[in-house]
């Protein structure tokens, strides 16, 4: 964190800033040689908007190869920060989880921090209920499609989106927001899945097959069963659910994998 506060040094005494955090790779345990420093500039509304927009996010790149950004400020309008805390994508909602705030002198930017990583456990219910079902539709919908001779994009598709909608449940399941697509691997391993979970799934991954599918569906329903959830017992209540009730349908248009 020492680099990341030298780094945020100019921006300390501009005019409007608010608050000052780290999100990404470089506040997390993995991070590598490749990693980053992501960090946002909170400022209020009537300075960002006089703000040129070269000045709204600057890269510095890295010297040497291979060629990378060393570090980022991305600005941030007050409005549009509070904002997120009603947005239905996880990339607003899973950085904060682990965010490292850096300056915040009237400590405006915690409370909104706290807010945004958050998981409300009504939310966790409905989205584990849409994404467990989207696993065993997608597995389906693939199973079909192989068996009519589907093309390999139709396929590689169909299994990329039974991948996420499983991916997606995991997380919620261990009560966290869903990571970022290429460290969601990383940030599993933070959460202590089971070895086995995962070694069935790269099963599917390398030759998804009926009998891998079979094998992915039974290991997700005992991590279900060994993490105390029961949704999943009664097929026909959340099938109902889903399709039939607005809650349901509404739940589905809001966090269905797209």
């Amino acid at each position: 964190m020492e680099r990341a506060r030298k780094l945020i040094e100019p921006y300390l005494n501009k005019d409007g800033v608010i608050g000052i955090y780290l999100v990404g790779s470089a506040t997390r345990p993995y991070r590598d040689a490749l990693s980053d420093y992501d960090i946002e500039v909170i400022v209020d509304d009537e300075v960002y908007e006089r703000t040129p927009m070269e000045e709204r996010q600057v890269f510095v790149f890295a010297e040497g190869e291979p060629k990378r950004v060393d570090y980022e400020f991305y600005l941030i309008p007050w409005s549009d920060f509070v904002g997120l805390k009603t947005s239905t994508h996880d990339l607003f909602h899973y950085p904060y989880q682990h965010a490292v705030i850096l300056h915040d002198p009237e400590k405006r930017l915690e409370p909104v921090i706290r807010d945004l990583a958050e998981l409300p456990e009504d939310v966790r219910l409905e989205r584990m209920t849409v994404h467990y079902l989207e696993l065993l539709y997608r597995l389906g919908r693939g199973r079909k499609t192989r068996d009519r001779g589907g093309v390999p994009i139709n396929l590689a598709l169909l299994r990329g989106d039974a991948l996420r909608s499983l991916i997606k449940l995991l997380f919620l399941v261990r009560k966290s927001w869903p990571a970022t697509a290429h460290w969601s691997e990383q940030e599993l391993g933070e959460l202590k899945l089971p070895a086995d979970l995962l070694a069935v799934t790269c099963n599917w991954l390398d030759g998804p097959s009926s009998e891998t599918a079979k094998a992915l569906v039974e290991a997700t329903r005992c991590f279900l069963d060994a993490s105390g959830e029961t949704f999943h017992h009664d097929m026909d209540g959340i099938q109902q659910w889903l399709f039939f009730t607005k809650a349901g349908k509404a739940a589905h248009e809001k966090w269905g994998a797209r």
